[in-house]
């Protein structure tokens, strides 16, 4: 930037880079237009299994926290210190745990988790 003396200021503007989400953007086409024709299925295959370890780890855990929680807040009623809010969290932690690993149980009358028909083509 320069000032001239008289008011006027001249900003000279730099040199704009390549914008990186198109470069990002081809990259991925060119990435689907060469690897996937000939390997698309076994790829599907891989990430499916990924996710599904993954989320399945995320379901247990939630399970163990859900049991833990609900058991701490079932002993609680006897010292007389009910937590709605425990008693919430939990079933919430155990609900999504089921729904993640597939698992089903019957809490208070209600069936929960339990595996689901798979979603596309049959």
């Amino acid at each position: 930037m320069k000032n001239k003396g008289n008011g006027i200021v001249i900003y000279h503007q730099k040199r704009r880079s390549p914008n990186k989400v198109f470069l990002a953007f081809l990259g991925i086409l060119v990435f689907i237009a060469i690897y996937v024709p000939f390997f698309g299925s076994n790829l599907q295959y891989q990430t499916g299994t990924t996710f599904k370890y993954i989320f399945n780890n995320i379901g247990n855990l939630c399970l163990m926290l859900g049991s833990a929680g609900f058991i701490i807040n079932i002993l609680k009623i006897f010292l007389k210190k009910i937590s709605i809010g425990g008693f919430i969290t939990s079933v919430l932690l155990l609900w999504i745990g089921a729904f993640l690993t597939g698992t089903s149980f019957i809490l208070w009358g209600f069936l929960m988790g339990g595996d689901r028909p798979p979603i596309g083509y049959h």
